[in-house]
């Protein structure tokens, strides 16, 4: 038997912060705590995991992929380059050494080195690769914990337990303990360290403390202030007290450390997932008070600031503090007006308190000199300089962020809010919340008009769209780089909605994003603006002026339209040339006017400039898909009533079951009223095979921009409570939910494009039922037709 086989083996696998030193003094103080120890190292100086992994071959010490296959490894312990914010897939390379120790010792147990940042990080640093330097040095210590637990977090999920061994804290903690003087002879961290990031002789028996008291699980206490037979150097020579304290602080930190769990609330344990392999998704706007909660940073839905004046709530916008100067290009603060106590923000405004997903824990952390006030819903939990945590549960009303002072040297900026539980995930590079991810992912396509906030756009250049860095993304969009990593992130094709009055640079530089950005196979859907047609938005009304400043008549609007549309198409099939098939070019029509398309199609007035035939410029052409027999017109209002009087009676404990049963018959064919208007009868039946037959006529393909329920109050109705209550419950029913199967096989008959919903995620109020769900953990039958599809139709 080998000698080997009776000795207790450590392998590390990282970079400087292990090699050369630290492997013999963690094997001393592990002799001394757990028996006969052998620790070996592999040792790349500055490489992340994944490097390790590729170049284990050239490496100082061992080969450690070598030394794994061999087996006998008891503890591996792995470490990540730092900065650790910038790697990506650490817990995938953790995973790999994992499994691969695991392959030769089952028993092998693996841990997790957290290191620390730069001493030299704070305010006004710039250290090149390092997007924290300017965060101060314990602060960041603090923040990126959360970081290193996810990692763990991650890579145990895949079957290997992962254990972290706390040595960021610990550094930490004797900081702490320095500056308190509790270490004899020493009063700041830099005394034993070489430089900003490295330990010196005394720092590395320190840390030697903390691996071996991780590794054994016991108390390093009592161990000797020299653990080899001579000092590493000269700057290691320490005295008994100092090593006393240094046992004492390591223990302390190891022991007493215990890795952050979720305070949300859980999601239920299976959630109808999309298995519809033809369903595209209309994405929610963004704001204050979305149930969508998209990102995984809270700040970017926030409400634009509002600057209030002596006594009052408001009186300047981010439009008069931009301005006048007060905000610098991503929308930060650089000074506050001298009229005004403050600016604030708001997030989670009114989340019904059924919203799950969102209550636990936040944490609120930004840069610079000021004071930054927590409001509202939030329920402050600590708070120290930079750094809040709070705790939310959703209802009515809105966390506040308010700003009442701001140093102009160095102001207020870069705020962000996450939930406690996922902080690890931000400070890693991510954007999406995954709670969100896991209900839209599996869909074909997700078309972005309400995340660009298309409607009434006062986008027009690339310098006024949606930037990555701006403060809040609920303004004037959401950047295009954002979508294309939604839609990668998904595999999902993109449709994007250009601002009507966006300049050819702008649809330039959009085109470009998405052609450099969407991975192969995914393809881009461009259509200019929404529903041009329709008056309720300012884009129709703009497109009526430019119609009649060109050619001197009214009612040329949606030829207009179709002129814009198309250079805005041309200038896209220029930039997708070199691979025209990953581009689709849409022209949108108003589905219930039939002949309207005629104008767009034909547009004689484009013609008659000698333009090309505007069908020329697309290869698609969009249609609504909405249905609601009128029910909530002033026509049939009295008739809905009757049904709930009658429903009501015949079984007052379920007062809605007649209700449903007759206003679906109606929302089918018309046929407890005998008016088919607006009914799925007419819609399959007549007016999208209309539309399917000009399309075919026109060389373009039949494809949907939205579709779904419609039914909800007109005019007047929508402040009648009864029947907002009656129609909210109908649109998430059964019957519905019936409806909707009969909906998605009549359009899969037509056109073999998605299915459309009108919308991913959205609360239902008296203006609507528009989202597919209510909030991120509601599973509706409606939900669950639409995300299973029609089987075979």
């Amino acid at each position: 038997m080998s000698v080997l086989g009776l000795l207790f083996q450590v392998l590390f696998i990282g970079h400087s912060l292990v090699g050369p030193n630290l492997p013999d003094l963690v094997e001393a103080a592990l002799d001394q705590l757990s028996g006969p120890t052998v620790v070996e190292a592999q040792v790349i100086n500055g490489a992340s995991l994944a490097y390790n992994w590729d170049h284990a071959q050239g490496a100082e010490g061992v080969d450690s992929r070598a030394r794994l296959a061999r087996g006998g490894v008891d503890v591996l312990v792995l470490t990540e380059a730092q900065p650790v914010a910038v790697q990506t897939g650490s817990a995938e390379q953790v995973e790999r050494f994992a499994t691969l120790a695991q392959q030769s010792n089952p028993d092998v147990r693996v841990f997790l080195y957290e290191t620390w940042p730069s001493l030299a990080s704070g305010p006004g640093m710039v250290i090149p690769g390092d997007p924290g330097a300017a965060t101060p040095w314990a602060t960041r210590v603090a923040d990126e914990l959360p970081l290193w637990e996810a990692i763990a977090a991650k890579a145990s999920a895949k079957g290997v337990s992962v254990t972290l061994i706390p040595a960021g804290q610990a550094m930490l903690a004797l900081s702490q303990a320095m500056a308190a003087g509790k270490v004899p002879g020493l009063t700041n961290l830099r005394q034993v360290f070489t430089d900003d990031t490295h330990p010196d002789g005394k720092g590395l028996y320190f840390l030697a403390m903390v691996q071996a008291a991780a590794i054994s699980g016991k108390s390093p206490e009592g161990l000797p202030a020299r653990l080899t037979r001579n000092w590493l150097s000269r700057d290691a020579v320490i005295t008994d007290a100092q090593a006393r304290a240094f046992q004492a602080v390591a223990w302390e930190a190891v022991s007493s450390y215990q890795p952050k769990v979720t305070t949300a609330a859980a999601p239920p344990a299976k959630l109808t997932g999309i298995t519809n392999p033809n369903l595209a998704l209309g994405l929610a706007g963004v704001n204050d008070w979305t149930v969508q909660q998209p990102f995984l940073d809270i700040m970017k839905t926030a409400r634009p600031w509002v600057g209030h004046l002596p006594g009052q709530w408001g009186g300047w916008s981010h439009d008069d503090l931009a301005a006048k100067g007060y905000l610098d290009a991503n929308g930060w603060p650089k000074a506050l007006p001298s009229e005004v106590t403050g600016i604030t923000t708001l997030i989670l405004t009114d989340l019904p308190d059924t919203a799950g997903g969102v209550a636990g824990r936040y944490v609120l952390t930004w840069q610079g000199d000021g004071t930054l006030k927590v409001d509202g819903r939030a329920r402050i939990a600590s708070a120290t300089p930079g750094r809040i945590l709070f705790d939310y549960s959703p209802g009515e009303g809105a966390v506040l962020l308010t700003i009442t002072a701001t140093e102009p040297a160095n102001p207020i900026r870069n705020i962000r809010v996450v939930r406690e539980d996922r902080e690890g995930l931000l400070a890693a590079g991510q954007i999406f919340n995954p709670d969100w991810l896991a209900r839209i992912r599996g869909a074909k396509m997700v078309r972005f008009m309400d995340w660009g906030l298309t409607n009434d756009s006062v986008v027009t250049t690339p310098a006024t769209r949606a930037h990555v860095g701006d403060y809040t993304w609920a303004r004037v969009g959401v950047p295009p780089e954002i979508m294309v990593a939604l839609a990668n992130e998904i595999g999902a094709d993109a449709w994007f909605n250009i601002p009507h009055m966006a300049d050819d640079a702008l649809v330039s530089e959009w085109a470009n994003i998405a052609q450099k950005g969407l991975k192969p196979g995914l393809r881009a859907w461009v259509e200019y603006s929404n529903e041009v047609w329709n008056w309720q938005f300012a884009q129709a009304k703009w497109a009526e002026e430019q119609g009649k400043a060109r050619w001197g008549q009214d009612q040329a609007w949606v030829q207009f339209y179709v002129l814009r549309a198309g250079q805005v198409a041309d200038i896209w099939a220029g930039v997708f040339k070199a691979d025209p098939a990953r581009l689709v070019r849409v022209v949108s029509v108003q589905t219930g006017w039939l002949g309207l398309e005629d104008q767009i199609l034909n547009a004689p007035l484009v013609i008659a400039e000698g333009g090309k035939p505007p069908a020329s410029h697309f290869d698609a052409y969009a249609v609504t898909g909405y249905f609601s027999a009128m029910l909530g017109a002033d026509g049939k209002v009295a008739t809905v009533r009757d049904w709930l009087a009658q429903s009501r009676a015949a079984d007052p404990a379920h007062p809605y079951a007649m209700a449903n049963t007759l206003a679906a018959q109606e929302l089918r064919d018309g046929s407890v009223t005998g008016d088919p208007t607006d009914t799925l009868q007419t819609l399959l039946h007549e007016t999208l095979p209309y539309h399917a037959g000009v399309a075919k006529k026109a060389g373009l393909r039949l494809v949907m921009y939205e579709g779904g329920t419609h039914v909800v109050g007109f005019g007047g109705q929508v402040d009648d409570a009864e029947l907002t209550a009656f129609f909210t419950q109908l649109n998430y029913s059964p019957e519905m939910a019936i409806l909707y199967g009969d909906l998605l096989s009549g359009w899969a008959k037509l056109t073999d494009a998605p299915f459309n919903a009108f919308v991913d995620v959205l609360k239902a109020d008296k203006w609507g039922s528009w989202g597919a769900l209510r909030h991120l953990t509601d599973d509706n039958p409606r939900w669950q037709a639409i995300a299973g599809g029609c089987g075979k139709c």
